[in-house]
């Protein structure tokens, strides 16, 4: 079976993999990474035990069709029953039903001097996440086309990095000032506690859960709690905004 692989050198992605093998298998738009462990204590509170791993969304899609996940030596072939993604990447998916739940909007964070702008990022050593798998990569690729002119011009920059896995990478290469800035979401720029500037022409990224047709029983009813007052609560917690209904 193939498999797409998220080990990263220097990089402790393990955080991205965690719960029990044995329970309801999700496979989630990394950006909420912050937020399961909190999740998983509710929903082990409500009865459900889960295996949760928060991955790029183009490789949530990938999962979701079919190929296992790779951690160096480690290989997960379980086939999610629940997914999280881009409204707009659930095309060409096989799924039963779907629900949007939160939105995002982009920010720059820095170190010293402010980067109050798109455009100023050329200006800068900055990392931008992957528009091939990153929603936010894709985004900010067409914001920029936009706003500022040529992506393809600004990826050309030797002082522009382009992540693998952009929430593992941008908090370690600005910590350690190898980076003076990077494009990240607000909510992981507040979690951070990072140097952080919306600007006012911005882009904001959605994103929904959608249940497998071969989910269990008890994925299904897991499936309903997520749209739970409960769930709501503790995505606003972490400055998410909730649009699902609950």
């Amino acid at each position: 079976m193939s498999a797409v692989d998220i080990t990263l050198p220097g990089f402790n992605i393990m955080h991205d993999v965690r719960g029990n093998t044995s329970g309801v298998v999700m496979s989630l738009a990394g950006n909420q990474w912050f937020v399961i462990d909190e999740l998983t204590r509710y929903l082990n509170n409500r009865g459900f035990e889960v295996y949760i791993e928060t991955i790029p969304p183009g490789l949530v899609k990938e999962r979701a069709m079919g190929k296992a996940l790779r951690v160096g030596d480690l290989v997960i072939n379980l086939r999610p029953e629940i997914v999280s993604l881009p409204p707009q990447m659930l095309s060409g998916l096989n799924i039963v039903e779907s629900f949007d739940y939160v939105e995002n909007e982009l920010a720059i964070v820095y170190t010293n001097k402010a980067v109050n702008d798109w455009c100023d990022l050329s200006k800068v050593r900055a990392a931008i996440p992957n528009p091939v798998t990153e929603g936010i990569g894709a985004l900010f690729r067409d914001l920029y086309n936009e706003y500022c002119g040529d992506y393809l011009n600004l990826v050309s920059k030797g002082s522009i990095y382009i992540t693998k896995i952009h929430h593992r990478e941008i908090p370690e290469l600005l910590n350690h000032g190898i980076i003076d800035a990077g494009v990240v979401w607000t909510t992981e720029a507040k979690y951070w506690r990072f140097n952080y500037i919306t600007p006012k022409v911005n882009k904001v990224g959605r994103l929904a859960f959608a249940l497998m047709p071969w989910a269990s029983e008890k994925a299904k009813e897991l499936f309903k709690e997520l749209q739970s007052n409960e769930v709501k609560k503790i995505y606003e917690k972490y400055g998410f905004k909730w649009v699902g209904k609950t």
